[in-house]
């Protein structure tokens, strides 16, 4: 069998499942032990001070295995030091603001460790684009132990899910999506490294094993950067399997495939592999290379009609409305008989921008309304179409005001929309809240809203908070535009991510700009 006959008898695109070898191959990153070894010099430079750590864990003991035993003790010890040591720490906000927040110093550094670590090797350059390649139309998203940003980086439209409850809990898609099971340096606290992490995170696999089998069941599965005996992978698959009567796990056997690194190959075998997970013998297929270019040139023979990300979005958009009855952003609802929708249309549509206006009864919601007005990104529709349309269906389903101006500036007849115009607040003052007023003297020592900016960037919700008692006259509209395209740019989502007092604040700065930028006189 050649390795073009294994993927032609896929299914569907495959899901990879990703270990610590990729990122080791692509970025030289350490492996479990090398981290250990590591951060166990910065607590002692003695050449033998992982030794100790690990002799003494061996000694101990843990249900949850050595390694995670190793680093227990040495995370007790490296965080004593570092909060006794000033010396010690890494003087970088992404460190500081972490363990402000109640993150592990050990967790914090790890973190940051990794991430100015990941620089990708420039004699896999060509492999690495092979990757990201086939990342549009012929992989449906990864599964990965890993800490590391390599896939986020490489595959910039697949949405990343950090954690145990991210993913759990989230209505995740199956297509475009990057599950980070072991935690993620974006968020040091997420990693999970030591017995406790451990004994959780085992605690709540069958939950993690019932929202990976409809993946399991329904994607080929290609196992790479992980050993034929690595304990993660034969848990996760255990749980799985208990979960499944035995002729769905004899399904899951066909679709399996397990990438077994061997540096000293040329070109590729193909066999057959059994390993004893729990009670059951489970075989797949074991592809043995060292290129592992010829298994992604392989992989861009069988890809989606089209691109994955569109895929997904689709997913999402119908979920959210058969959820929620309201369209989601990209999607436009209207009736089927409406004679203001294009026949040429159909009644519901995705990403399309000459749907009839008048049948629409959503054409964006708040959230991107906002960011619209910072960015300026709804280009698909006029000032006046999102006037008329967009905005009394936005009033009716939202408290408080929005902001209009930016779209108000572009209607050339200014007797146009008297009721937006009459319902719009026209004075700066009348955009704070009372409590903004009663602590604008607490802003005194500010001179202005790029001191203030400065001073307290490295807390952004402090930041934001005190930003919105400002008064007028230190009121910088177009560095305060910068700030707001910032956040946008960061996130394009981020009134969605951002706590509920944090969002508010935003929200009402950017009606400040708003305010400031097109409506003041």
């Amino acid at each position: 069998m050649t390795i073009q006959d294994i993927v032609s008898h896929f299914n569907t695109i495959p899901f990879l499942f990703v270990g610590s070898g990729i990122t080791r191959r692509y970025y030289n990153l350490p492996d479990w032990k090398g981290l250990l070894t590591e951060f166990a010099s910065r607590v002692n430079s003695d050449r033998f001070a992982y030794r100790a750590y690990e002799s003494k864990a061996q000694q101990l003991g843990s249900p949850q295995g050595v390694m995670p035993k190793i680093a227990t003790l040495i995370q007790q010890d490296f965080d004593t030091k570092w909060y006794n040591t000033p010396t010690m720490r890494t003087n970088e906000s992404f460190v500081l603001n972490a363990v402000e927040r109640g993150c592990s110093p050990f967790k914090a550094e790890i973190a940051w460790y990794l991430k100015e670590k990941s620089v990708a090797l420039p004699e896999y350059k060509d492999e690495i684009q092979k990757l990201k390649n086939i990342s549009k139309k012929n992989l449906a998203g990864i599964i990965t132990t890993n800490y590391d940003l390599f896939f986020e980086k490489l595959f910039d439209d697949y949405t990343p899910y950090v954690g145990q409850d991210q993913l759990v809990f989230s209505a995740i898609q199956g297509i475009a999506e990057i599950y980070k099971i072991h935690g993620s340096v974006s968020l040091p606290e997420t990693l999970i490294i030591n017995e406790w992490d451990y004994e959780v995170f085992n605690d709540k696999s069958k939950y993690l094993a019932a929202k990976l089998m409809t993946i399991f069941m329904e994607y080929p599965i290609i196992y790479i950067g992980y050993s034929l005996t690595d304990q993660d992978i034969q848990k996760i698959l255990n749980d799985i399997l208990l979960c499944l009567p035995r002729d769905k796990a004899d399904r899951l056997q066909e679709r399996f495939v397990f990438v077994d690194y061997n540096p000293s190959m040329t070109g590729y075998t193909v066999s057959s592999y059994a390993m004893a997970i729990g009670p059951q013998i489970f075989s797949m297929t074991r592809l043995t290379l060292s290129d592992f270019g010829i298994l992604y040139d392989a992989l861009a023979a069988k890809q989606a009609s089209v691109p994955v990300k569109l895929l997904r979005r689709f997913k999402e958009e119908m979920y959210t409305y058969v959820v929620t009855s309201k369209p989601g952003p990209l999607m436009k609802v209207g009736q089927i008989d409406d004679k203001n929708i294009d026949e040429n249309c159909l009644a519901i549509s995705i990403g399309v921008s000459n749907t009839g206006e008048r049948g629409l009864q959503s054409i964006v919601h708040a959230n991107e309304w906002y960011r619209s007005i910072v960015m300026g990104d709804l280009t698909d529709y006029s000032a006046e179409q999102l006037l008329r349309y967009a905005y009394p269906e936005m009033r009716r389903s939202n408290s408080g005001d929005l902001p209009v101006y930016r779209y108000l500036s572009q209607i050339q007849t200014q007797e146009d929309f008297p009721q937006i115009r009459s319902e719009t607040k026209s004075n700066f003052d009348d955009l704070a809240t009372k409590t903004n007023k009663k602590y604008r003297s607490t802003t005194d020592c500010y001179s202005s809203l790029q001191n203030l900016w400065e001073t307290l960037k490295d807390n952004p919700p402090k930041a934001y908070r005190v930003m919105c008692s400002l008064p007028e006259d230190k009121m910088d509209a177009d560095y305060l535009g910068q700030i707001l395209r910032e956040i946008f740019t960061n996130d394009p989502n981020a009134l969605e991510h951002f706590d509920v007092n944090t969002r508010s604040n935003v929200k009402r700065l950017i009606r400040m700009y708003d305010y400031l930028k097109w409506g003041k006189k």
